[in-house]
């Protein structure tokens, strides 16, 4: 009898530890429920204040190194509590940087977060939160500013920052980069490893005229308006007109810029003919009656490297290009072959790997027209090295190969036509990093026919006219909006 109540007992024991052992489990798994289902509906407030911006500067600078020094800088310096990896875009109508960083909130001390702004480009900020858990900082920009420079340094004196220069190489260069940044995240650089470059000093109160009243969270969605200045009327003033009659004037369409690269040139004769005809010559002839085509279209401000017998190293020719904002750089040649037999027309654009060997030869003794006039010691444009600048010479080489491809469905019916075709090559002058680049060589000056047609009037003028149709129609399909 003992025995049994002692199993009884045993059994009784262990019935009473799994009920309890089933209790906690249950109750556990409970309270893990509750706290997953309540993060899921409502995120917890750690997450949400992970960061928070403490500062926003901005000032106009200069750079050491850079290769057009005329350029205006606009450094923008977003200072955050802990680094932060951001997502960089553009936008247009009107043009607008746009900052967007996980989790991260405003708290500049004594400035709102929204407010009007006098360092051109910039004229307005706005900071808003486009979901729960995004910051958003908006730079409003009064032309097509782009990020040529992003890099983070290290906390100091505050925090972390984010240094965005931004440079206005207008609407083509802007689409390039808008495009490229919208579908290809490049993380922030490093921390520079030697001190920080200029960074501007003023705080952003220093530099913002607020706007009225601070801004709700909503604020990345509204433009603020700067409020005008009341004008004193002179006291013999003829009264207001009203808007029945005054028209409001319409502002012209902005032309596209063409850049035309006569190639050669001055001390640099370029591939000499049969009967000594000499490159630079013909290109130049090319430039000049091109720019008069597109000019006479009426939508097209053509812009020349030279218009007379002058050197000019390949550097200094994307300079000019870039300094005037150009939608398509187009550079001209005639070439020179080993053999006599080659003929026509190749459209080139650039690439790290040449197409064939050929071009690659011909790349090389493009190149070295530099060395006629002595050694260039900055043979490489120093921005070429930074992250953003090779994206956009990524997709500008990508808008290039439209541009030929546009040259190509024109030129059919000259002589040798399309079969040579679309080549390409490591050419310095079409190295510009923000506009579509295509090398034209018109013909072979080694060539008795086509040494003969490119002294023509008539022909290059034939030639010419093809290249500007083909212009026209790729600005149209490609080009920014006028």
């Amino acid at each position: 009898m003992r025995q049994s109540d002692g199993l009884f007992q045993q059994r009784h024991a262990a019935r009473v530890c799994s009920v309890m052992l089933v209790v906690v489990v249950w109750f556990t798994s409970a309270i893990l429920s509750g706290a997953i289902l309540s993060g899921a509906l409502m995120p917890s407030s750690a997450h949400a204040a992970e960061n928070s911006i403490l500062g926003l500067r901005l000032g106009v600078i200069g750079v050491e190194g850079d290769a057009a020094q005329s350029e205006q800088t606009l450094r923008v310096v977003i200072e955050t509590r802990t680094p932060v990896t951001p997502r960089v875009t553009l936008l247009h109508d009107p043009y607008r940087l746009v900052v967007d960083m996980p989790a991260t909130h405003w708290q500049v001390e004594n400035v709102p977060p929204r407010g009007i702004l006098a360092k051109p480009p910039a004229r307005a900020y706005r900071f808003g939160k486009p979901t729960p858990d995004m910051g958003r900082v908006v730079i409003e920009l009064d032309a097509p500013a782009i990020p040529v420079r992003r890099f983070s340094l290290p906390l100091e004196n505050g925090g972390y920052r984010l240094v965005l220069d931004l440079v206005d190489r207008g609407a083509t260069a802007f689409s390039v980069a808008a495009k490229v940044l919208s579908r290809e995240q490049m993380p922030v650089s490093r921390p520079l490893a030697n001190a920080s470059p200029a960074l501007p000093a003023e705080p952003l109160s220093a530099t913002v005229a607020a706007s009225n009243g601070a801004a709700s969270n909503g604020a990345a969605n509204t433009t603020p308006v700067p409020k005008p200045a009341a004008v004193p009327k002179p006291a013999d003033a003829a009264p207001p007109a009203t808007a029945s009659t005054v028209a409001t004037p319409l502002a012209k369409p902005r032309k596209w810029v063409v850049f035309i690269d006569a190639g050669h040139g001055g001390k640099d004769p370029g591939a000499i003919g049969h009967s000594k005809t000499q490159e630079k010559h013909i290109t130049l002839a090319a430039a000049l009656e091109l720019a008069r085509q597109l000019r006479a279209t009426g939508v097209v401000e053509p812009v020349l490297s030279r218009d007379d017998d002058r050197y000019l190293r390949l550097r200094e020719r994307i300079q000019l290009a870039r300094s005037r904002e150009a939608d398509v750089f187009i550079s001209l040649h005639a070439d020179a072959a080993p053999s006599a037999k080659a003929y026509g027309l190749s459209i080139f654009t650039l690439s790290d790997t040449a197409s064939d060997k050929e071009a690659a030869l011909l790349a090389k003794k493009e190149n070295q027209a530099d060395l006629i006039g002595g050694p260039d010691l900055a043979v490489e444009d120093p921005q070429a090295a930074d992250e953003l600048l090779r994206m956009f010479q990524r997709e500008s080489m990508n808008q290039s190969t439209y541009l030929a491809s546009a040259i190509l469905n024109q030129i059919g019916d000259l002589p040798g036509g399309t079969k040579r075709g679309h080549r390409f090559a490591g050419f310095a002058v079409l190295k510009a990093p923000d506009m579509p680049s295509v090398l034209v060589e018109m013909g072979f000056v080694t060539n008795r026919r086509d040494e003969s047609n490119l002294k023509k009037e008539s022909y290059r003028r034939k030639v010419v006219e093809r290249l500007a149709r083909a212009i026209i129609a790729y600005l149209e399909e490609y080009g920014p909006r006028r």
